[in-house]
C-alpha cells in the first residue's frame, strides 16, 4: 500500500496524516473485512464468545475516527450509500415502539449496525489510491477463499449441502458469499501485475467457484451464473471472450465434482419441477404469499426488525395450525414486512445506486504508464449477483453486503468519480512542513470519466 503525498487526495488532508496513518487505515480496514464481512472467526466456535467483529468495529473503527481529520469525515458521510444505510437503521430503530417482539427488534438493530457502519465507512477514511483498492479486494477475495477451504476440511456434507462445525453461518449464506467474491477475484485477475499475485487469485477464484456447488445452494448458484453473465456483458473487446470461455470451462469442471443431489435440485429448478418450495407449507412459494398479507397489514412501520418469523408465529395461531416459524427466505419480503414500504423502498434503493456507481465504474479508470482505460466488471456483476441472491435468502442485513457497499463506494471514489470529495489529481496545499518528516512519492494513478 502506497503512500500518498499530501496533496493527491482529499482536500483537508494533513501531512501528519499521511504521514503515520496512511497505512494503518488501510491494515485496520482490511482486518474489519476479514472478521466483520468475510466472518472468518465463524471457523473458531470459541470466538464468538468474545464477539470479534464487535470488539474490533468498536476499537478499530473508534481508532479511524480518533485520527481521522474532519474534512475526511465529512466527505465520507457525503457518500450517498452511507447517507441511505444510516437512514435506513434509524427508521429501524423507529420501528421498535411498533415491533411484535420489541426485545428481539432492539437486539437486531443495536447489535449488528456499528459493525455494518464500520464495515461500510471505514474504506472511506482510507487514502483513495488504486494500491488501497487492490488490497482491499484481495482482503476478500483471499480471505473468503481460506475460509472456505477450512470449511472444506471441517465440514461435513450432508443431502447435498456443506455444513461447517462454526454454525454460525449456513450452507446458503456460504454459497452467496462465494459467489460474490468469485466475481471479485475474476476482477483481480487482470488487475495483478505480479505473478505470483495472479497466480493466487485465480486459485482463490477456483476455490470460491467450487464452493458455490459445494454448499448445494440453488440462490447462490443462480446468482453466480447471474453474476458471471453480468461480467461478461460489463467486459469489453477480446477480454469478453477469453472470459467467456474460461467460465465456460470451470463451469463444466465444476459441475462434474458437485454432488449429485445438487445436480438433481439443479436439473429440477431449470426443468420447473415443484418441489416443497411450491407445495410445503414452509415452501419459499406459500412464506411469499403470506408475506404480501403481512404488508398489507403493516405497510407502514412493519412488525419490526428480525420480527418476520414472529408475524409467522402469529399467524399460525390465527388459523389454529402449528409449524415453522419460517424466515422470509427473500431479502425484499424480509425488508419490507420487518420495515414497511418505506424500508423496502430503501434497501432497494441502496441496490439501485450500488449497481449504478458499479455500471458505471466498469470503464472508469486508465492504467497510468499505458494510459489504456481498464475495464473493470467486477463490481457491477457483484452486486447483481447479490441481487438475485436476495430474491432466494433473507439477507437485508446481511454483513457482506454493507462491505460491498463500502468497497464499490470507496472505487467510486479512486477513479475520482466523487468530485466533491476525492478528485483524482489535485495540487499540494501549501502545507507547513512537520519536524522529522520524510517526503513521500505522489501514487501512480490516473482515473477518467467513463465515456
Amino acid at each position: 500500500m502506497s503512500a500518498p503525498s499530501p496533496g493527491s487526495g482529499l482536500a483537508g488532508y494533513a501531512e501528519e496524516f499521511y504521514r503515520r496513518f496512511e497505512v494503518r487505515a488501510p491494515m485496520i480496514t482490511m482486518a474489519l473485512i476479514l472478521i466483520v464481512a468475510v466472518r472468518i472467526h465463524e471457523l473458531v466456535p470459541l470466538l464468538s464468545k468474545i464477539r470479534p467483529a464487535f470488539v474490533l468495529s468498536v476499537l478499530g473503527f473508534g481508532y479511524l475516527v480518533s485520527r481521522t481529520p474532519v474534512d475526511i469525515w465529512r466527505s465520507a458521510f457525503r457518500e450517498p450509500l452511507v447517507k441511505l444505510v444510516i437512514v435506513f437503521y434509524v427508521w429501524a430503530m423507529l420501528g421498535v415502539p411498533f415491533a411484535l417482539y420489541p426485545g428481539l427488534a432492539v437486539d437486531s438493530v443495536t447489535t449488528p449496525v456499528l459493525s455494518q457502519l464500520a464495515v461500510l465507512m471505514a474504506p472511506l477514511l482510507c487514502a483513495p489510491t488504486e494500491d488501497n483498492l487492490r488490497w482491499l479486494q484481495r482482503a476478500y477475495v483471499h480471505g473468503m477463499a481460506a475460509h472456505m477451504l477450512v470449511a472444506f476440511a471441517g465440514g461435513v456434507m450432508e443431502g447435498g449441502r456443506l455444513y461447517t462445525f462454526g454454525g454460525g453461518l449456513d450452507s446458503n449464506d456460504y454459497s452467496a458469499m462465494a459467489a460474490l467474491t468469485f466475481l471479485l477475484g475474476a476482477g483481480l485477475l487482470q488487475t495483478e501485475k505480479k505473478g505470483l499475485w495472479r497466480v493466487l487469485a485465480f486459485v482463490s477464484a477456483a476455490i470460491l467457484g467450487l464452493g458455490v456447488v459445494k454448499n448445494g445452494s440453488r440462490g447462490g448458484t443462480l446468482a453466480l451464473v447471474f453474476g458471471a453473465m453480468v461480467f461478461l456483458i460489463a467486459s469489453r473487446g477480446s477480454r469478453r471472450f477469453v472470459y467467456a470461455i474460461l467460465f465456460v470451462v470451470g463451469g463444466v469442471l465444476v459441475w462434474n465434482v458437485s454432488p449429485y443431489k445438487f445436480r438433481k435440485r439443479m436439473i429440477d429448478l431449470v426443468s420447473g419441477t415443484e418441489d416443497y418450495n411450491y407445495t410445503a407449507y414452509s415452501g419459499r412459494k406459500q412464506v411469499w404469499a403470506r408475506a404480501n398479507i403481512y404488508i398489507q397489514r403493516h405497510p407502514a412501520m412493519g412488525v419490526g426488525i428480525a420480527n418476520f418469523p414472529i408475524m409467522e408465529g402469529q399467524y399460525l395461531e390465527e388459523h389454529g395450525k402449528v409449524g415453522k416459524w419460517s424466515a422470509a427466505h427473500n431479502a425484499y419480503y424480509q425488508a419490507t414486512v420487518e420495515l414497511g414500504l418505506p424500508g423496502g423502498l430503501m434497501f432497494i434503493s441502496m441496490l439501485l445506486i450500488a449497481i449504478y456507481k458499479g455500471w458505471r465504474l466498469r470503464r472508469a479508470f486508465r492504467d497510468s504508464a499505458s494510459g489504456e482505460r481498464l475495464n473493470r466488471p467486477e463490481y457491477v456483476a457483484a452486486i447483481t449477483a447479490f441481487a438475485m441472491s436476495s430474491m432466494f435468502l433473507s439477507h437485508a442485513y446481511f454483513y457482506l453486503l454493507y462491505g460491498l457497499l463500502g468497497l464499490i463506494a470507496f472505487a467510486w471514489r479512486v477513479a475520482g468519480m466523487d468530485r466533491g470529495a476525492a478528485p483524482p489529481i489535485m495540487s499540494t496545499p501549501q502545507l507547513q512542513p512537520v519536524p522529522g518528516a520524510q517526503p513521500v512519492a505522489a501514487p501512480q494513478y490516473v482515473a477518467a470519466l467513463p465515456s
